[in-house]
Order: structure tokens, then sequence, then C-alpha cells
């Protein structure tokens, strides 16, 4: 076989003294031909022309759209993967084999033992076959094409397609129901994406299916009617739910192993004007470790919080919106106090994660086990930690303060925008502030940001108006560089991947206490509390942004509660309109 520098040279595509070059500078490990595609020596279609005339197959530019998954996923993702090899059409008895060394004896013999089919090698570049395994081994993508197959299977019952539409529906056993395989794919495109939430939400004429991906809900694929009963009923088999019951809020669980880990999922269903509701939280139940120090704070909040909760008796409560991560901040704190001489009881609702050596309680009203009443059974069991799921009610919001008071460790979580607000919050719930003074060891408020992907990661310049809104005392240069993702193939083209939280600790010192104890207002008892050294969420994320780890839109609206699109940005701060330097970028670009 000639070697492929003899070739470009022969196309009078190279020189002898660039193909020596490239030789010389070419990494360890990487082909001729990608170097010299990288180093814009020759074009893919040089390349494609150059292997096709060496390999003596043809070359093959693979339409991604033109290539059924049903047709590519005949082989194992793994085998296709390691061996750079792609099933790209299938006529007659003939499989085309998309290859990167297509004189791969050993790799067709293989193909054609698995697949049962007659292969044709046809050679593409790696790239090209490597996009196209993502793309296809995208279980979203694939539960999509199984609503394609259902339907060519209720067509083929009336006699309305070929033979040929539905080939990959001959060789299906009973075990790979279409149903089956749909629900499958949905949660396994969930778990691939790391999604946190799944929502299946009936609508006419489609039941549409939607990923929560780094906090934002986005579609996955929509699923006709007819098919909706079907899906609804696998999960509720699945989730060891009442099939018959569509009438009432159920709850389940279930799990699946995906890629050698398992992954558990909360299902909760209601029923709406246009059928049932399914809503599946993820849960990590192989893989998830809760660790203080890891969990994304900056090392001056992390040692605030150890010192806070290495005190032997008090309360200590994580403030913030539903979606915070505040249940992971818990979890990590309760890690860091789980030590063998220690008694510690939970009470959630519902137990997420289960946690070696600690005592949880599984929250329940029907049989008198709400929060309030199992925090009282609790008191009897002699504890030295308690950790409350929520405090919501006035009964165990003083059931709590009464239990710090009482030389126990308390923590819990409040709905509260801000950890100033932890105050007034139990105060609202009928706890008296000379209460409250005399428990409160601390109080987090946190959020979750997105992070700009560091595959498209690039410099922008500041949207001077959202500066000023998130640093009004200009304390920030206003020429400094900030950071957005422009949209990739990795991040979705949303810009984002991945999220950190942020967090605003308020210090607990004597002349707080007295405030809390006097009932100070609110906004005073900020003031104390920025005078102590506490640093708001806004002034947080600022520093995560000017870090580079997050956009200054994402952190602008995920601090200041404006819930409008990133492009109304450009509104804020009308003296800053005419600078030319003000431009509102959204995270794809």
């Amino acid at each position: 076989m000639r070697r492929l520098g003899d070739i470009l040279i022969d196309l009078k595509l190279l020189t002898p003294e660039q193909i020596d070059a490239a030789f010389q500078s070419k990494p360890r490990g990487v082909m001729l031909g990608d170097w010299l595609v990288c180093q814009s020596l020759i074009s893919n279609s040089q390349l494609g022309l150059a292997l096709a005339e060496q390999f003596d197959v043809p070359f093959v530019d693979i339409d991604f759209s033109s290539v059924n998954p049903q047709v590519a996923r005949l082989m194992p993702e793994h085998f296709a993967r390691s061996n750079e090899a792609a099933a790209i059409e299938i006529n007659q008895r003939v499989l085309t084999l998309a290859m990167v060394a297509p004189d791969d004896i050993e790799t067709i013999a293989e193909v054609e033992l698995m697949t049962g089919y007659q292969i044709k090698p046809v050679v593409a570049l790696a790239e090209d076959i490597a996009a196209l395994l993502n793309r296809v081994y995208d279980d979203r993508a694939f539960a999509r094409q199984t609503i394609v197959d259902m339907k060519i299977a209720e067509m083929a019952s009336v006699g309305e397609v070929t033979e040929e539409d539905e080939f990959a529906a001959s060789n299906a056993s009973q075990e790979d129901a279409p149903v089956v395989k749909l629900v499958q794919a949905i949660l396994s495109g969930a778990v691939t994406a790391g999604a946190s939430d799944i929502h299946l939400e009936p609508h006419k004429p489609e039941m549409r299916v939607r990923y929560r991906v780094d906090g934002e809900l986005q579609v996955a694929m929509t699923i006709p009617n007819h098919i909706e009963d079907p899906v609804i009923s696998r999960i509720k088999v699945m989730g060891d739910m009442d099939t018959t019951e569509s009438r009432r809020p159920q709850d389940g669980h279930l799990t699946v192993y995906e890629n050698g880990k398992r992954v558990g999922f909360r299902v909760s269903g209601i029923p709406t004007v246009d059928g049932q509701k399914l809503v599946l939280r993820l849960l990590d139940e192989g893989g998830q470790t809760f660790d203080l120090a890891k969990i994304g704070m900056p090392q001056r909040d992390y040692e605030t919080i150890r010192r806070v909760l290495d005190k032997p008796h008090g309360m200590f409560v994580v403030t913030g919106p539903t979606g915070s991560g505040k249940s992971t901040t818990l979890y990590a704190a309760l890690e860091h106090l789980n030590k063998e001489d220690r008694n510690i009881v939970t009470v959630e609702d519902p137990v997420e994660y289960r946690l070696a050596g600690i005592n949880q309680v599984q929250s329940d009203n029907e049989f008198g086990m709400g929060f309030a009443n199992a925090l009282k059974y609790i008191m009897r069991q002699d504890p030295d930690v308690i950790m409350l799921g929520e405090i919501r009610d006035c009964e165990t919001a003083s059931t709590a303060v009464q239990a710090a008071l009482t030389g126990h460790m308390v923590i819990s979580t409040l709905h509260t925008n801000d950890a100033v607000g932890a105050v007034q919050r139990l105060a609202d719930l009928g706890v008296d502030h000379f209460k409250i003074a005399g428990s409160l060891l601390g109080s987090v408020a946190q959020r979750l940001l997105r992070c700009v992907c560091e595959n498209c990661k690039v410099a922008a310049a500041p949207n001077l108006n959202l500066l000023d809104a998130l640093d009004p005392d200009e304390t920030v240069d206003r020429n400094i560089t900030f950071y957005r993702g422009e949209g990739c193939k990795r991040c979705l083209g949303s810009g984002y991947s991945g999220r950190m939280p942020i967090f605003e600790i308020m210090p607990i010192n004597s002349e707080i206490t007295a405030a809390i104890e006097a009932g100070v207002p609110h906004s005073k008892l900020e003031e104390m509390a920025l005078e102590a050294g506490m640093i708001p969420l806004q002034r947080a994320g600022l520093e995560a942004a000017i870090n580079g780890r997050t956009s200054l839109e994402e952190v602008y609206f995920k601090t200041s509660g404006d819930r409008r699109s990133p492009s109304a940005a450009s509104k804020l701060g009308g003296r800053r309109e005419s600078d030319p330097r003000v431009t509102v970028t959204s995270a794809a670009g």
C-alpha cells in the first residue's frame, strides 16, 4: 500500500519538503493526514481524495441527516468507537461500513459476524465518524427514532409501508417492545445529558418531554398522544405505582443502571386536564459523594461554615429557592458531622440519598410522622445532631429552636431570598426573637450559577448596564475582561456547561445577636451583617464572573430576581444606553 505522503506529492497537493517538515513537527500518536489538515496544509476533501487512492476504496463525506440511527446502532457503541467504524447504509444484504482504516480485515469480519450482512468498506475521516457516533448514540435521538418506528409499525398494520421501511423492527423480540425502548431511551438520555429532572407533560396533540439541565428546562422530544398512555403506564410499572389510578397524585421510585452506574429516579405524578403529568428527579445512587470542602465553596466560606458546625449545639440554616443546591449543602454538612461518637438523625421528605452511619427518617403525615411529630419522637432517641429537610410551619420551627436551645445541633433549610431573611422567616413562623437569638449559629443563602463552557469560552467586553446594577459603587474596573460561551456541540449551543454554587453567609457576633433579640428591622440587620464581613450573593457571583467561571448575565438574572431574558439587559441603566461599548450578548453568542 502506498504511503499517504507519496500520494499527496503525486497529486501535487504538497511538496516533499512540506511532507518532511510535517513528519518532523507531528506529535507522537497523531495521524499524518489529521496533522496536515490541522496545519491547514490540505483540506478535508483533499485528504479524503488521497485516502481513497491509498486504500483503493471510495471516500465518503458522511451526511449525518441521511444515516438511519437504527442502522448505525447495529454495532455496540464501544466496538464502533474503539475500531473507528460506523454503519451508514444498508442496501439489500450489503452494509456500507465507514472506516478510518478500511484495510482492517479483522474489524470487517467481526461486523459481518455480528450483523449478518455482507460488508462494503469505505473510508471516512475520523472526526466525521466520531461525530456520527455521538449523534446516533445520543439517547434522545434514538428515542425520537423509536417514535417514528412505532408510527411506521402502526401504518404497516394497515399495509401503508413497504418491507424496506420496517427492516429495523424485523428482528425485535418481546423484550425490545417499542414502548420499553422508548422509555429506556428517555431515561438514558436524561442521564447522558446530565439532567436533574425529566418532565413528561400531556398536551394536545403531543406530549412534551423536557429535561432540566443546569437549572434550565429544554425540550428533548415530543410524543404523539396515542403513545402517551403506554409510556406513562410503563414508567408507573417501573416505579411500582398503581397503573389503574389516574385521578389522584402518586409517588414512586425506580432504578436503572447506565454505563455501570446506578441511577435512581423519584417519580411524582399528578392529574391534569389533558392527562397525567410525571416528573422524575434523578438521584445518582452510586457515584454521589458529599464533602463540604469539595462542593464548590470558596475557602473563606468553607472555614466559616466549618467553625459553625464544630460548635456543640445551636441551629444552622441554609436558605434559597427550590433548585439552589440546599440539599447538597445539608448532606455535606451531615458528612462533616458524621462521627462514631455522634447520634445523627434526619427527617426528610423524601429521603433522596442514603448516608452510611446516619439514621434517616421518611416524613409521612398520613402515619403521624410529619416534620413536627417526627422531631418530637427523635428528641426521645438521644440525638446529638438533628437534620430537618425543611422548616415550613410554626410547630416545626418552635420544636426545632427548642431542640437547639437544649443542647442539640439542628440543621435545616428555609425558603427565604437571603441569609438575613432567615431571622424574619423564623419570626413569621411564631418563634420569639430572644429564642432565635439564643439558638441561631449561622445562616447561609445560596444559588447555583451556570458555568461558562470551557470548550467555547471567549473573552467579552462587559455589559456595562448589568455591571452598574451589580456594582453600583464602581469598585470593579469597567474595562475588565469577562467571558461567555459562544455555543458549541459540547454545550448544545447554550454556552454553558455545569453549575457552580455561590454563598452568602450571615456572621453571628454579639452585636448581631443583640440586634436579633431586639427585633431590629431586616434592613438594619443586613447593614450590620455587611459591616461584620458578609459577602452578598451578587458580590459573590460577580467575583465568579471576574474569575471567568460564569457570565455577567448569569450572575444578574440568578441573583437579582429578574427573570427577563438576557436581551432585556440592554434596557437597564439608561445613562449607559448610548455607550458604544455596551453590547448585550446571549450565552449562545
